[in-house]
């Protein structure tokens, strides 16, 4: 079911977060990090909810919208989506200006990186806490039925599916084996 993806999907994202996290003490400890993982998980982050997770949760809103009428919080979701999807690309560019050997001082990357993850975290705790809720109580048998009948993308993670995708092989890992890596 739409809704149980959706937040298996949260729950992914949120276990990132927890490696980048960790990511941001070792930075405060004086530690190196590999930046290339954190590079993978803003990536992932960034295309797999464009692609994937954002569509989806689209879906739901507008098909609640069109049966339940119109809530402000739920008419912000695509919008807020596009918001964050740009905070995510202007993040992965600082990222990737640092994998090319730019100079990024340690306390902005820090500063962004915090910045980042919060508004990640404040997006996927508002779905959970109100909108995902309401969807959840107001959809019927048939809503359900029919908001399925409008999805029709493959589900294979490419973190934490059966195939990992090449890209992804490092995060793959450590997610799996619930390590934190010191370089």
């Amino acid at each position: 079911m739409m809704m149980e993806r959706i937040r298996r999907e949260h729950s992914y994202m949120v276990r990132l977060l927890a490696v980048l996290n960790q990511k941001i003490k070792q930075l405060q400890a004086e530690q190196s990090i590999n930046y290339s993982v954190v590079k993978e998980v803003v990536d992932y982050l960034a295309s797999h909810s464009e692609r994937v997770h954002h569509p989806k949760e689209d879906i739901l809103y507008h098909y609640y919208m069109e049966h339940y009428g119109h809530k402000d919080e739920i008419e912000n979701l695509e919008y807020e989506h596009e918001i964050l999807s740009d905070k995510t690309h202007e993040f992965l560019n600082i990222v990737e200006m640092i994998l090319q050997d730019a100079v990024v001082p340690q306390d902005m990357f820090i500063e962004q990186l915090e910045s980042f993850i919060l508004a990640q975290k404040r997006h996927l705790e508002m779905e959970e806490r109100s909108i995902l809720p309401l969807i959840d109580k107001s959809f019927n048998f048939h809503d359900w039925q029919e908001v399925e009948k409008q999805w029709n993308l493959g589900e294979d993670d490419p973190v934490f599916g059966a195939t990992i995708a090449e890209e992804y092989q490092q995060i793959a890992a450590r997610v799996r084996q619930g390590e934190h890596e010191s370089i």
